[in-house]
């Protein structure tokens, strides 16, 4: 899969404006306003600003980066050009200023996007690995800043913009379905049946510890996703 996410973040980032009423600045300067400190304190509130989870988690990003884009390829702020610049200092930490352009159209919500609550009805499933599932969906949209999540029965299935992992989680453990490659060959397993309706993936990752949610984790994400 052949993604330009510089390009993505950059028509994010000159929408924001026009689709939520504040731009990259202001976005910025009322995260860190809002008292909130700690990543996943920020993506929930930024959740119930009105952004979908893998939104809030670029915002949560970009803000954790100083305010400068993530994919920039000399980590430069958005200029009026539409091209990438040095990073100015911050001044008094405040975020860099955004210049605005005109407006790009985001490319809208699809319909079969899961809603927060069919997520949280799955997640539920996972009793007291919940928050361990979190973390894997934050994760998962950290690799892949455009993945959209759908759910179908017990399982969330994620998609860049193809299905290329599903989450099926349980109280005991959580199996991550996909397909990993050789950088997978001593962390993946022969996948179990699945769902008929399910997409089918050749092999599972089975998580119950925080730990296991590491860089090689993002790297065979990556590499499911095709990126």
């Amino acid at each position: 899969m052949s993604t330009d996410y510089a390009e993505k973040e950059r028509d994010f980032i000159a929408s924001l404006d026009e689709d939520t009423g504040r731009d990259l600045a202001g976005w910025m300067t009322a995260i860190s306003d809002s008292g909130h400190t700690e990543r996943n304190a920020i993506i929930d509130w930024l959740r119930h600003q009105g952004f979908q989870f893998a939104k809030a988690s670029w915002l949560e990003r970009i803000h954790h980066n100083g305010g400068r884009l993530i994919y920039a390829e000399d980590g430069g702020e958005f200029s009026a050009s539409g091209t990438f610049g040095p990073a100015d200092p911050l001044v008094h930490g405040a975020p860099p200023r955004v210049t605005k352009r005109a407006p790009i159209t985001a490319p809208p919500d699809t319909a079969e996007a899961a809603s927060s609550g069919d997520i949280d009805r799955v997640l539920s499933g996972a009793k007291g690995l919940r928050p361990l599932a979190d973390l894997i969906l934050r994760e998962v949209a950290r690799a892949v800043p455009d993945v959209t999540y759908t759910t179908n029965g017990a399982f969330i299935i994620m998609s860049a913009p193809k299905p290329f992992a599903a989450l099926l989680p349980a109280p005991k453990r959580l199996r991550l379905y996909g397909s990993f490659g050789a950088d997978g060959v001593h962390r993946a397993r022969p996948a179990d049946g699945m769902s008929k309706s399910a997409p089918q993936f050749p092999e599972m990752l089975v998580l119950d510890d925080a730990r296991h949610v590491d860089e090689d984790f993002q790297r065979l994400i990556r590499f499911a996703a095709r990126l």
